[in-house]
């Protein structure tokens, strides 16, 4: 580092800041006092003035770390450009020159995937070229400038390392100072084209989905709204987890949610959903009967054949059905008019209105009687003012006014009031709710529709749903597989609200959802334009989740150009804990395999794994406590206790509590999560980084050679930054290699 160009970079960083302080104060003293009343006509004052408070929020919240890189770039034919690239763009309000170059704008991608020479940007669709002279990166902390390094490419390079020795913190991090070449493709790949993304666990999976979808919101934000992108994320807790990072990068109004919420959101109403993972309890719960087993394999059946697009076909034949006889047989009449007969109306609704809900068909239908009542509405009055003349034509007094009225309003009802004389008709049609469907359908028609003569094993599965669904429909509740088909009949019969209708999702965590939860998404959206990411290795939902991505694309996306890429590189995990996670994961099934990605670590820093055997409850919890305040004392933020499951889990917290008061157990009920000591069950660990985790049980019980056990030990081991410490009771997991 040059000690000349160091002090040349610490005047253009103070130059920076100065300007930036200038136009914060500038800024500050136009709002105070600006007339924030102003009528809605005067929409170019509102414009103006929501550009100053925008403004002046990004000068905030990049001004003690203006920029993170400086790129010099010589266009053909033109000038050398100095340019300063940063979290967000700020203008010189005086020359609206840049400041600072947003990470997101085209010639920033330069940066990120250009090297020193020549080289070209996109900009409209029109191809700059030119020669990058010089890349230089910064280490800036509260307006200081620590360190700059001239730099060729973005590969692993010291400011990413200086990033990846950070500590854990209670909240998912923004990455644009440190984004990797084939991060950056997927971040600014196109929206128009499904793009799946497998990545192993710790490649940046989740960072890169939220920036993505700051990056499509820069580049589309004429076409699109903020509130039109969605991201569904496993849980709330998870939710919790990554909630600053949108707002950090200056985006705000995506919609972020489970998966469940999205439901709720479709359906109209919410429902009782039991705990995700209540499945997964239940199977690595090795203590139970072997009639309870029996039972176990029904209940992971059920939610398979639940989640599979072979239930929605079955659907698809109780629709068909529900549709056939959906329309009352009889026709539209009034007096003794025929104002349409029913084959008609059936026609209307089976054929003309097929693209709609079969409640929206009513709607069309309903204006189609009232134009059809309006033009026979002539006759039907001559007729009446006939009958009426002749009715009063003896009459005398009271009763010829009576009888006249009588008439009158009739006639009256005709010409204004004729929507009544549809909507009595209308009303003789079925009017249910999605639910009342739903448990129409399971009752009445799932065995007639389903093949189940020769198999034994689906009869019972149809046997369970029944018995289950229904009772559970009754007390307001379902499981996360009865989501998608709700939601079906929700969009199918009933339609959708128009916030339901969003641009582009980004799933996360892909790799936990079934072939109908994808396929109601699609549907729903209308649109391929998804951003799928998962991991193949930590599909610990198995049996309802993808088993292979080839096998998923054909079944989801069969007619469909895809984008598929994988990451490989990790930049969480050291070397050693990497090896030890991919020595576990090559232990599943060749079938399992084959979207199997091992993971290459970018750390190598040793001494990071720790053994220890024990022989009892209590030495575990002695050596745990042990560890944990080793840890503390050298300075790391944030410390994972990661049983099997939630029971195991609350029989630690139960003990260490004895010992200290600082544990915090996390649950899949929980909604906030911050940095310290914590107990996780390892499914809910997924997604989530600690600087140390200790593995409270790998003994040859907890995690056998099943394919569950295979994933949820490589999930455990996985959340591991620094530090991976795996205790054990009597004999080590066959998984695990030998104590080092």
């Amino acid at each position: 580092m040059d000690d000349e160009i160091f002090k040349e970079e610490e005047k253009k960083l103070k130059k920076t800041i100065k300007e930036l302080d200038d136009e914060e104060q500038s800024l500050e003293e136009t709002l105070s006092t600006s007339n924030m009343q102003y009528n809605i006509e005067d929409q170019a004052k509102g414009l103006i003035l929501q550009m100053y408070i925008d403004k002046l929020e990004n000068i905030k919240k990049i001004k003690n770390e203006p920029y993170f890189a400086r790129m010099d770039f010589k266009e053909n034919g033109g000038a050398n450009e100095i340019l300063y690239i940063g979290k967000l763009s700020i203008l010189d309000s005086k020359s609206l020159e840049p400041i600072v170059v947003d990470w997101r704008a085209p010639i920033a991608n330069l940066y990120y995937e250009g090297k020193l020479g020549k080289a070209s940007y996109t900009v409209l669709d029109k191809k700059i070229y030119g020669e990058i002279l010089l890349k230089r990166q910064y280490i800036i902390d509260n307006k200081k400038l620590k360190k700059y390094v001239d730099i060729n490419i973005t590969g692993v390079d010291e400011l990413l390392q200086n990033s990846l020795e950070e500590k854990a913190d209670d909240r998912l991090k923004n990455i644009v100072a440190t984004i990797q070449d084939e991060q950056n493709k997927i971040i600014r790949a196109p929206m128009d084209l499904p793009l799946i993304v497998q990545g192993v666990a710790g490649s940046g999976k989740t960072t890169i989905a939220l920036h993505r979808i700051a990056y499509l919101i820069y580049h589309y934000e004429k076409e699109f709204k903020p509130n039109e992108f969605m991201i569904i994320a496993p849980n709330k807790f998870f939710l919790n987890y990554i909630s600053n990072i949108l707002p950090d990068l200056g985006v705000n109004d995506v919609r972020q949610c489970t998966f469940e919420d999205f439901a709720f959101d479709v359906i109209g109403k919410k429902l009782k959903v039991p705990d995700n993972n209540e499945k997964l309890v239940m199977i690595v719960n090795k203590e139970i009967e072997e009639d309870y087993k029996n039972k176990i394999n029904i209940i992971l059946k059920e939610a398979k054949f639940k989640s599979s697009i072979k239930f929605k076909n079955i659907i698809d034949k109780y629709l068909q059905m529900i549709e056939s006889e959906f329309i009352p047989k009889i026709d539209f009449c009034y007096r003794e008019h025929t104002i349409m007969k029913y084959s008609d109306i059936n026609e209307l609704f089976i054929n003309t209105y097929k693209m709609y809900s079969f409640k929206r068909r009513i709607f069309e239908i309903e204006k189609h009687l009232t134009y059809e009542l309006k033009n026979k509405s002539k006759d039907i009055i001559e007729e009446i003012e006939e009958q009426r003349s002749k009715a009063i034509k003896n009459l005398q007094g009271k009763e010829r006014v009576e009888v006249y009225e009588n008439f009158t309003k009739e006639i009256d009802l005709i010409e204004k009031g004729n929507k009544k004389i549809v909507k009595k008709y209308i009303n003789k049609i079925e009017n249910k709710d999605c639910v009342e469907y739903y448990k129409d359908f399971i009752k009445n028609y799932l065995a007639k529709f389903t093949s189940i003569e020769n198999d034994t094993e689906m009869k019972d599965v149809v046997e369970y749903m029944k018995k289950t669904t229904l009772s559970n429909l009754e007390k307001n509740e379902v499981s996360f597989e009865d989501l998608a088909p709700l939601m079906y009949l929700q969009y199918k019969i009933i339609g959708i609200n128009d916030k339901c209708k969003v641009k582009h999702t980004i799933i996360d965590e892909a790799q936990d959802y079934g072939e109908f939860q994808f396929d109601i998404l699609k549907t729903i959206l209308n649109s391929n334009s998804l951003t799928i990411l998962g991991d193949i290795a930590q599909g610990v939902h198995f049996y309802r989740g993808i088993e292979n991505w080839n096998k998923f694309i054909d079944i989801e996306f069969k007619d469909t150009k895809v984008v598929y890429t994988t990451l490989n590189k990790t930049y969480r995990t050291t070397k050693e804990i990497m090896d030890i996670a991919n020595q576990v994961i090559s232990k599943l099934p060749n079938y399992e395999r084959e979207s199997i990605v091992l993971g290459e670590p970018v750390i190598n820093r040793e001494n990071s794994i720790y053994y220890q055997q024990v022989n009892d409850m209590k030495a575990l919890i002695e050596n745990i406590n042990s560890r944990v305040e080793k840890h503390i004392e050298d300075g790391y933020k944030s410390i994972a206790i990661i049983g099997k499951d939630i029971n195991e889990c609350k029989e630690i917290q139960k003990y260490i509590n004895k010992i200290r008061d600082d544990v915090t157990l996390i649950q899949a009920k929980d909604s906030e999560y911050n940095a310290g000591i914590s107990i996780v069950p390892s499914y809910l660990a997924k997604g989530l980084e600690f600087d140390c985790v200790i593995i409270a049980n790998a003994d040859d019980v907890n995690y056998t050679e099943s394919v569950l056990d295979i994933k949820l030990l490589y999930v455990t081991i996985t959340r591991a930054m620094s530090k991976l410490d795996i205790f054990y009771i009597d004999k080590i997991s066959k998984l695990l290699p030998p104590k080092i």
